[in-house]
């Protein structure tokens, strides 16, 4: 009687090193990973960006709406001296006169956040003399006027610069009028008196 036989299984053989990828090959794949992944890095916005406000451009004369408010501005001029009720100042002064008001609602509608920015430089408006900042909340469709006035530094008289109005002492992630110029452009007058805070005339 014979022996049966088993078969050997079959064992497939080694992969031929000639499917491996030439070296050139993986390090073209490998650069192209890395420059795929800085560029997701430069069009995703940061947390800053994310949270930026939203900037509504405005120039003299033109009424400009952000979310909840709409802002005129009527006149931008600076002043070697600055009046207001009595109040008298000298300095180097950047006045801006305005129309305000709310859209959506007035509780916390003041102008909290009024702020100059010269080539990166931040100027907070002067609380020193009455400005619209420091009366009150805005109301619904009646415009309240008044000016606001930032002091600078005596040599400061060039650069870019921009106004920033908004209701939220923190604009992120909400609108934000935005009035840009050149203050070297500016008109320059030797004395100046703010407008009254008030009621804009009809």
């Amino acid at each position: 009687m014979r022996a049966e036989t088993t078969a050997a299984p079959v064992v497939p053989a080694p992969a031929s090193s000639d499917r491996r990828l030439p070296p050139w090959a993986a390090w073209t794949i490998g650069v192209s990973c890395i420059v795929a992944a800085w560029f997701a890095a430069l069009v995703t916005p940061g947390t800053e960006e994310a949270q930026a406000p939203f900037e509504v451009p405005a120039s003299i004369g033109e009424t400009v709406t952000g979310r909840n408010l709409v802002v005129t501005v009527t006149d931008l001029r600076r002043a070697s001296e600055v009046s207001a009720h009595g109040w008298t100042a000298e300095g180097n002064w950047l006045v801006v006169d305005l129309d305000a008001r709310s859209v959506l609602t007035e509780h916390l509608t003041s102008l909290t956040h009024t702020e100059l920015v010269i080539d990166g430089i931040r100027f907070g408006a002067s609380d020193r003399p009455d400005s619209l900042a420091e009366n009150g909340a805005l109301a619904i469709g009646i415009p309240r006027e008044g000016s606001l006035a930032f002091e600078l530094p005596a040599d400061l008289d060039t650069g870019a610069g921009r106004i920033e109005l908004s209701l939220s002492e923190d604009p992120s992630l909400d609108s934000m009028i935005v009035l840009s110029f050149d203050l070297g452009g500016v008109p320059a007058v030797d004395q100046t008196e703010l407008l009254t805070t008030g009621w804009a005339n009809p």
